[in-house]
């Protein structure tokens, strides 16, 4: 993880430094190991680079995935908004069309009612004129 990679690094850059102070050293009294010290120093250096690399990686990657994060979550939340006036107004219509239908219902047994009297009424006459 990020914490681990920074104080690996960390602790590379503090041997690094001890290993080029000691060798630098003008006492020589390390003469016989200059050529492996400075072996050690070299490999020391490419892995505070692969550090450095991995490090640099995550923390972009890290950052990507935080604004993808944001981005899905405001995205979220206004396709909620809208669901949610979506359900309000189709809530308002249906209860709207539901009062339409009970009119409406309500018209036609009035007319039906009117209906069935004009139609006694005309058979009431047609009896009487046959």
């Amino acid at each position: 993880n990020k914490a681990d990679m920074e104080q690996g690094l960390d602790g590379i850059k503090i041997a690094l430094k001890v290993l080029s102070e000691y060798y630098a050293k003008a006492d020589k009294a390390h003469a016989s190991a200059d050529g492996a010290g400075g072996g050690i120093i070299g490999l020391l250096e490419v892995v505070e680079s692969d550090f450095t690399k991995g490090l640099a990686e995550m923390t972009a990657t890290e950052e990507s995935s935080l604004s993808a994060y944001d981005t899905e979550t405001k995205e979220n939340e206004i396709e909620k908004a809208t669901k949610e006036q979506d359900v309000k107004y189709k809530t308002k219509e249906s209860t709207g069309l539901d009062q339409t239908v009970a009119e409406t219902s309500s018209d036609r047994s009035g007319v039906q009612a009117e209906l069935d009297a004009v139609l006694e009424y005309l058979r009431k006459i047609e009896e009487q004129c046959i």
